[in-house]
């Protein structure tokens, strides 16, 4: 397999893990998050006594209550009936016309089919005269005119057909002959008085909306321990699904995979376009799952004490310290939106104590930061907690007058808030550690530990190859002074220069500093010498995982040499064979691709050539330190690092510093014999 499919399948192999870490922080989020927002659950009957006190676990309306007090106002509503001014004139026009035709029929011109009429009321008809039927006429179109003057409604029609039967009987018409044109009446009578249902609905509508829900707020008790349990309690209790046959709450779990999807979506997001180097770790990836999920582990459990002590700043604190300060300013914003979301505790999430959590974890988790610049330790990391539990009281307190108007209830809240950091720094402190340990992840603690002289590989290197140790100790001093100048990370430069040549141990006596005299390069093939020589990388990549160093040291170690030549052996095969290819003679790479290996590659070499000088001074020291860094740069040693010229040119001139002052003049001691000491 070549080395470009190597290449592709660890890329493509890493990404694998990676999308594997992602799914695992996410099935992990979710849980935690829907095991604390979901309410506990009981056994509750209507009709039977509480088993204990309960309290809504968020705002909760009271929906039967709600619903008759809205019935109520519904039913205090009239109905409304709409006058129709159009039905007199229809019904007289219609009625008239009606007559007229019976009329016709009466007297053999014409049928009459407004109302069927039976034999006796025909008869009846028929058997009055004409001055009779024509008053009869006439008493039935005044009858009808003054019912439709007036407001007829539905309900009332039979009423009135009835009223205006006995009318007629008044009259003096006969019974027979007033209950016929009765009937003829009722076929033309309409209501003008209308019940409007549409108009009734919309005030009843409007009624009901006016009556503001019933509701429990978040905490209020909803049933006292041993309290008859009601229709309408629990109905609220089994909205909240603090009932055992409570259905499963969708919408809420539903809701918590969006927030918890969406937030790593923008964390990984932001690794891929600014963090490259973590989104393509899967070390650094588990470190940031596991602390996610371990700051809101934390929450939940101090979250019933009180919301305000979460230490949300846990997460920017551990990150800070274990992968990047930029990564965790941006990785504390998802974080402290969950811790909201924990702080809710089912309720709306949308209110002062959530909006409270979420800005005074953002400043605190900043004043975190700018304190840990300076210096990671574990005394830094508790300044860090009091810095930041400082501006958290202030950001606090701040937010809280703005919607509370009890001053010392804001204080409180202040008080507390600002201890969720100092509880935050005594954790991380605590659990630091652990991470170092399983990780192996480089922290300023872990560095002081490495640059202890009495480390085992350390120790060993000064036994068994004391020239290269003394040598790994002005490298580390030169690497140290060139980061201070740069940006770097000094104490990571430091670690990496005393480590970076115990391959060496292997064949201690192939190295110039190690030697007393004899070199047995004089007696080796030139080519064998070159693999001698580049091969203490590899031993030294060995070694360094053997004893379990982190993979920050190793890249220094790895890369210290890049891909460059070796000089010496390539021109001695040259003199001997007359030709020779460069290639055969270069170190295996990577060439460096962070500040601190590339300084520790100039150190490397700036220290090997000063020792050639005879009568070092400044202005020698200078050149020859310039000479030596032009030509990596030419080389093309430096491309993949981040270093800028500027940044050379500081490294160069704290190069010339720490030479100057190894390589000062010394005093010349006179050869003095010294007299016994006079006894009193």
């Amino acid at each position: 397999m070549t080395g470009k499919r190597k290449k592709q399948h660890r890329v493509l192999g890493s990404h694998l893990l990676g999308t594997l870490i992602a799914l695992t922080a996410f099935a992990l989020l979710f849980v935690v998050l829907c095991y604390a927002v979901t309410p506990e659950r009981y056994d509750i009957n209507v009709g039977q006594p509480a088993p204990t006190t309960l309290k809504a676990s968020k705002d909760v309306e009271d929906k039967l209550t709600t619903d008759k007090l809205r019935q109520d106002a519904a039913n205090a509503v009239k109905s409304i009936y709409v006058y129709d001014d159009t039905a007199a004139d229809a019904v007289k026009a219609s009625l008239s016309e009606g007559l007229n035709a019976l009329k016709a029929t009466l007297g053999g011109e014409g049928e009459f089919t407004a109302a069927e009429l039976t034999a006796e009321e025909l008869s009846a008809l028929e058997g009055a005269d004409e001055t009779e039927l024509d008053s009869a006429f006439t008493h039935t179109v005044e009858g009808v005119y003054a019912l439709m003057g007036g407001r007829l409604e539905q309900d009332g029609l039979e009423e009135a057909l009835g009223a205006f039967t006995a009318r007629l009987k008044e009259e003096g018409h006969a019974p027979e002959l007033a209950e016929t044109m009765a009937k003829i009446a009722a076929a033309y009578i309409k209501p003008n008085y209308y019940y409007d249902e549409v108009a009734t609905e919309a005030v009843r509508q409007a009624e009901r909306a006016k009556v503001q829900p019933v509701t429990r707020i978040k905490g209020e008790v909803i049933v006292s321990d041993g309290e008859i349990v009601t229709q309408a309690q629990y109905q609220m209790l089994y909205t909240l699904g603090m009932i055992n046959e409570s259905s499963f709450d969708l919408w809420l779990y539903l809701g918590i995979a969006l927030l918890v999807l969406t937030l790593l979506l923008s964390v990984g997001l932001y690794l891929y376009m600014f963090e490259p180097k973590i989104y393509g770790r899967p070390r650094k990836l588990t470190i940031l799952t596991i602390v996610s999920v371990l700051v809101i582990l934390s929450c939940v459990a101090v979250r019933e004490v009180n919301v305000y002590i979460m230490p949300v700043t846990l997460g920017v604190l551990l990150i800070s310290l274990l992968i990047s300060r930029r990564a965790a300013l941006f990785v504390n914003i998802p974080l402290a939106i969950m811790a909201s979301t924990l702080a809710a505790s089912g309720g709306s999430l949308l209110n002062m104590t959530t909006y409270t959590v979420v800005i005074s974890s953002l400043v605190s988790g900043t004043v975190a930061l700018r304190v840990l610049k300076a210096k990671q330790s574990r005394l830094q990391v508790m300044l860090a907690g009091l810095a930041s539990g400082l501006s958290c009281v202030l950001a606090t307190f701040a937010v809280r007058l703005i919607s509370s108007a009890s001053v010392m209830e804001t204080l409180f809240i202040s008080l507390y808030s600002g201890l969720s950091c100092v509880l935050a720094g005594l954790l991380c402190i605590a659990v630091t550690p652990a991470f170092e340990a399983i990780f192996n992840v480089v922290t300023t603690t872990r560095l002081i530990e490495l640059s202890n002289p009495n480390h085992p590989l350390l120790r060993r290197l000064l036994l068994e190859a004391p020239g290269t140790y003394h040598h790994s100790i002005i490298v580390a001093n030169l690497a140290e002074a060139a980061a201070a100048e740069v940006g770097a990370n000094g104490l990571l430069a430091r670690v990496g220069a005393y480590y970076h040549d115990v391959g060496k141990i292997n064949r201690p006596a192939y190295f110039t500093e190690n030697q007393l005299g004899d070199n047995p390069h004089d007696r080796t093939d030139p080519r064998v010498s070159t693999a001698i020589i580049t091969a203490h990388v590899k031993d030294g990549l060995s070694l360094l995982r053997e004893y379990r160093l982190p993979e920050e040291i190793r890249l220094i170690a790895a890369s210290h040499h890049g891909t460059s030549p070796v000089l010496f052996f390539y021109n001695k095969s040259l003199t001997e064979n007359g030709e020779a290819n460069i290639n055969d003679f270069r170190y295996p790479g990577p060439r460096p691709q962070t500040k601190e290996a590339a300084i520790v590659m100039l150190a490397d070499t700036v220290e090997a050539a000063s020792r050639s000088l005879t009568s070092p001074d400044t202005e020698s020291l200078k050149a020859l330190i310039e000479k030596l860094v032009r030509a990596k740069t030419e080389d093309g040693q430096l491309d993949d690092s981040p270093l800028s010229f500027a940044d050379i040119s500081k490294i160069n001139a704290a190069f010339v510093t720490v030479l100057s002052g190894a390589f000062h003049e010394r005093i010349e001691y006179p050869n003095v014999e010294i007299p016994k000491e006079e006894q009193p």
